[in-house]
Parts: structure tokens; C-alpha cells; sequence
């Protein structure tokens, strides 16, 4: 309570005082009026919140896109889908498709497909936002799918979305697609690929954006399931490139470990070792060296 309140304190401290003076004013005018603020709606009121979304009003269009979010239902995504199709402006489409989104209901699926083949790459993108946040066998296709869009940040999203659903059958399309510039893939794949498969990804090493690579290693450095082996190779040949990014890398890795070991902790103790070995060997600054945009150095 006492840190909301210095919270409290700190932004109306921020607030220019004209607008503090209208928010006062309007409280007032509240209280004179004997306005309260009305209740959430629920599922009871369903039909009255539809009817709003047939009015010629944007901006109530738009309140009762978010009530039905509120309602929180089911019964909630077909006047939404029914509001898409029926074509709207690019504002109320984003505002529809994000809806969607924050309700994740496995109902909203084929509107949202439908969507990730709208004419505006916004458009789409959402579309896939909305998808990822979904629990659902039959979004992974679709994610796939995205991989191969024609704008760049779908792609993106397509790939993080396919990293953070642990869909490992996807491992395959995300290293084509890492092939194919889609350097979100990177992260993707650090989550998924077994240890047999990380040799594959050291081979963009020297060929990739040093950046985007760490990215990639940062996340197969962290999983138990990857050997200790596995980790010890990658750590020598992140020690092959140095430089100042991968130094800060390491430091960052070596804050992961323990300060003690337990004595059957002899394998992470030497791999421990060897990052902190490989770290001081590699300047804190090299001689005129450069980061380059993208990430490499």
C-alpha cells in the first residue's frame, strides 16, 4: 500500500496541472450529478452489447467490442466474426482482431485464418497475434504457414509463436525459414532443436548476424535438456569468434550458475570454468573493434 502510494504521489506529479484540473472537474461534476460507475457487463447482457456493435459510431462500436471482452464468453466470438465480415475500417478491424486475441477462445480460429489472408499486413499480423495466444492443435499449421508471408514481421511472429508453443515437428520449417532471413527463427529454434541438431545451427555461425545467433545460443545454453556436452562445445566455439558481444554474453551465462556446488556437480562446475576461462581471455574492448547494425561484430 505504501509503494502504490508513492507511486500515486510520483505521477500526479508527472501530470500537467491543466489536466488534473479537468479530471477534478469531473469528478465533481460526477458527484453533483450522482453518477456511480456501472457494473462489468456479463453474459445477461449479450444482446444489448450486439446492438452496439450495429451503430454508425466508431467509438461505440468500439466500447462495446471491449464489453464483449469483458463478457468474456464463448457465446462472445461469433458477433465479433460476424462484425469482421462484414467489413469495417481499418481501425475497428485491429480493434475486432486484438478482441479476439485477448479472448483466446478456440471459437475465434476460423475467423482469425480467414484473416491472416487479409490484403493488410496489419491486418494479418494481428490475425496471427490472436492465433499464437490460442491452445490449439490446428493453430500450429497456420503458424506455419506465416513463415512463409510476404511481410517481414509475420514471419517474425510466425516464428516466435511456433518457439513459445514448443512445437518441435516445426523444427524443420524454422531452420528453412532461418535460411531464408527470418532471423526470429534463431529464438525458435534455441527453444526447440534437440542436441543432434545444434551442430546444424553452429554452422550459421560466422554467416548470421552474431546478434541474432546469440539469441539463439542464449536459449540452448538454459535448457536442462540439452547436454552439458552440447553446451561445453557451443561455449568453445563462441570462444572462437570473441569479440566484445560474446564476452558479454559469457558474463551474462556465468551469472546463471551457482556460487557452491554440490560435490556430483563436477561436469557443471567445469563447464563453469571454461566460461569464466573463455570470458577473461577476451578483451574488454578490442582494438578497434565496431558493432556492426544487426548485431554482428
Amino acid at each position: 500500500m505504501r509503494a502504490f502510494t508513492l507511486f500515486a504521489l510520483v505521477a500526479s506529479l508527472l501530470v500537467p496541472s491543466s489536466v488534473l484540473g479537468q479530471r477534478r472537474a469531473a469528478q465533481e461534476n460526477q458527484e453533483n450529478s450522482g453518477e456511480t460507475a456501472s457494473a462489468p457487463p456479463t453474459i445477461r447482457d449479450l444482446p444489448q452489447v450486439v446492438e452496439r456493435l450495429q451503430s454508425e459510431d466508431a467509438d461505440q462500436v468500439r466500447e462495446a467490442i471491449d464489453q464483449l471482452v469483458v463478457i468474456d464468453d464463448a457465446q462472445v466470438i461469433e458477433p465479433i466474426a460476424t462484425l469482421l465480415r462484414s467489413g469495417q475500417s481499418d481501425h475497428l478491424t485491429d480493434h475486432a482482431l486484438a478482441a479476439l486475441g485477448s479472448l483466446k477462445k478456440v471459437e475465434g480460429i476460423e475467423v482469425l485464418t480467414e484473416f491472416t489472408h487479409h490484403r493488410r499486413p496489419g491486418a494479418r499480423r494481428r490475425a496471427y497475434h490472436a492465433l499464437a495466444a490460442i491452445e490449439d492443435a490446428r493453430v500450429v499449421p497456420i503458424l506455419e504457414a506465416g513463415l512463409r508471408d510476404s511481410d517481414r514481421g509475420i514471419r517474425g511472429v510466425a516464428a516466435i509463436a511456433l518457439g513459445e508453443r514448443g512445437a518441435t515437428d516445426s523444427l524443420e520449417l524454422l531452420f528453412r525459414a532461418f535460411e531464408r532471413n527470418v532471423v526470429e527463427a534463431a529464438i525458435a529454434i534455441g527453444q526447440l532443436a534437440p542436441n543432434e541438431a545444434v551442430d546444424r545451427y553452429n554452422g550459421f555461425l560466422g554467416n548470421e548476424p552474431l546478434g541474432v545467433m546469440l539469441s539463439g545460443y542464449e536459449h540452448l545454453l538454459r535448457r536442462d535438456d540439452i547436454s552439458l556436452e552440447t553446451k561445453t562445445a557451443i561455449v568453445e566455439r563462441l570462444g572462437e569468434v570473441a569479440g566484445v558481444m560474446v564476452r558479454r554474453f559469457l558474463q551474462s551465462y556465468l551469472n546463471t550458475f551457482p556460487e557452491r556446488f554440490r560435490r556430483r556437480d563436477r561436469e557443471v562446475r567445469e563447464l563453469r570454468d571454461l566460461v569464466r576461462d573463455t570470458m577473461v581471455r577476451i578483451p574488454e574492448q578490442a582494438s578497434g573493434e565496431t558493432i556492426r547494425p544487426g548485431g554482428a561484430s
